[in-house]
């Protein structure tokens, strides 16, 4: 379900509680053996007052997993749950209290998954835990920018995806996932444009995965940007 924002006025601290749920929801549908419900099904029960039987049943899942995220100054605070959703019984809950680093974010990541797949007895492969263990940036703002600029594409506010994505790149531009977002975002404002004759955002958008794969060869996140490139195009 999506986690609850529980930052008081900290920067992009909305689009960080937002970008997490979204990670972790990624490296779980990652896990062969889970089935994970998609993003845009659970994101109707934000601030519902339905029950978790109710949201069970409608989802038609065992489990639901709720958070909530924190961000103060240096500090990054996270409490997870894992409930069952027929009993509406807590299994699991977690914390996490660490320095808010792009390394710490990461690793956050990776352990809840981890634990939540050992939770439900899932076992994970060497290639599997080396995935989830992925740093795609080593830089906080950059990973900062990013994940508000997948909140804004979401939005369909392309014009400030295109922003965060670029701030992204210009503070790490080793960061390919954030180069293959940016090239997403391109792609989507040029079919979305009122003009394509002048091909802007094409070439941006070819150009930016182009880097993508040159930062990382077989990169997913650039194999699915070029995608979006070649079907807006055609």
């Amino acid at each position: 379900l999506p986690f609850a924002n529980d930052s008081v006025a900290e920067e992009n601290a909305e689009f960080f509680a937002v970008g997490m749920h979204d990670e972790l929801l990624t490296r779980l549908a990652d896990i062969s053996a889970l089935k994970v419900i998609s993003r845009t099904s659970v994101m109707e029960y934000r601030d519902t007052t339905k029950n978790m039987r109710q949201i069970g049943e409608e989802l038609g899942v065992v489990y639901l997993l709720e958070g909530r995220v924190q961000r103060a100054g240096d500090r990054l605070h996270i409490i997870i749950q894992l409930i069952d959703a027929a009993s509406d019984e807590h299994l699991w809950q977690d914390t996490y209290d660490r320095e808010l680093t792009a390394e710490n974010i990461f690793a956050i990541q990776a352990e809840m998954a981890t634990s939540i797949a050992t939770e439900l007895h899932q076992s994970l492969s060497p290639e599997m835990t080396a995935k989830l263990n992925e740093r795609p940036t080593q830089n906080t703002r950059a990973y900062d920018f990013y994940m508000s600029g997948e909140v804004y594409l979401k939005r369909l506010q392309l014009d400030v995806a295109i922003q965060q994505f670029e701030r992204a790149v210009e503070e790490d531009p080793m960061f390919a996932v954030a180069w293959a977002a940016l090239s997403r975002a391109h792609s989507r404002a040029y079919w979305d444009g009122i003009t394509r004759v002048d091909g802007q955002h094409l070439e941006k958008a070819r150009d930016a995965a182009a880097t993508a794969f040159e930062l990382v060869p077989n990169l997913p996140e650039a194999h699915f940007a070029m995608g979006y490139f070649y079907m807006y195009v055609t």
